[in-house]
């Protein structure tokens, strides 16, 4: 599983291909897997190249850069469940009538809540990039959304994990962490109100974010995608 010796190289030449703004940007990316290729996401597919092979590299630069792009959001296209309609009236009392928009404003909320978690890592990107830290886009590390390589050269890399809530990590999210210097911050809570800003764990970057900016961010991002 370990890189080609030639990683920096390939990413290089591969992301220049692709979007040369990103080719520095994804060399750090490639030298953190390289140096602890257990991190290192597999790509699905039954002809998915291996880990750390040329390959690997250069679709993964694809991968990195595509995640990248900007996504609107989409209602799920699963057709719903006519039993909600009965239990929507009978329960809770929705008139008939109005059965139908329920069920449309309920899809197009699960669309919206589904793409949260990626406006959240594209503004933290936003602020976290220019001072050091990479956005690992395109899911290429395994349970890590961010890591930041080490300030000198006896340093360590910095990894996070971000979610949107304290309870939207799963069982195997979170055992991925374990024995591992993974740290996680969410940015909002299950069962109260508020946000979590002050305990993000730069805390150099903490006062660069807030909630209120976090709405103007995602307000101008989404305003961008209907122009």
């Amino acid at each position: 599983m370990d890189f080609i010796q030639s990683a920096a190289k390939v990413a290089h030449d591969a992301m220049g291909r692709v979007d040369p703004t990103l080719q520095q940007t994804y060399v750090s990316l490639i030298r953190f897997l390289a140096a602890f290729p257990e991190a290192a996401a597999a790509m699905r597919g039954a002809n998915a190249p291996a880990i750390g092979s040329k390959l690997y590299i250069e679709r993964q630069a694809l991968a990195f850069a595509s995640a990248r792009k900007h996504r609107a959001p989409q209602a799920p296209s699963t057709i719903p469940d006519e039993m909600v309609s009965v239990i929507l009236h009978e329960y809770f009392d929705i008139p008939i009538a109005d059965l139908e928009r329920a069920k449309q404003q309920h899809l197009l909320s699960m669309g919206a809540e589904n793409l949260v978690g990626d406006l959240l890592e594209r503004y933290l990107a936003s602020v976290m990039e220019p001072r050091g830290w990479i956005w690992c886009s395109g899911a290429m590390v395994r349970a890590v959304d961010f890591v930041k390589p080490p300030a000198k050269t006896e340093g360590k890399w910095r990894m996070l994990q971000v979610k949107n809530r304290d309870n939207s990590e799963n069982s195997s999210s979170s055992a991925i962490r374990n024995g591992t210097n993974i740290e996680k911050w969410h940015r909002t809570f299950s069962k109260k109100a508020g946000s979590n800003w002050a305990e993000f764990p730069d805390q150099e970057l903490r006062l660069n974010f807030s909630e209120a900016e976090f709405k103007i961010f995602v307000r101008d991002y989404l305003r961008s995608l209907r122009n």
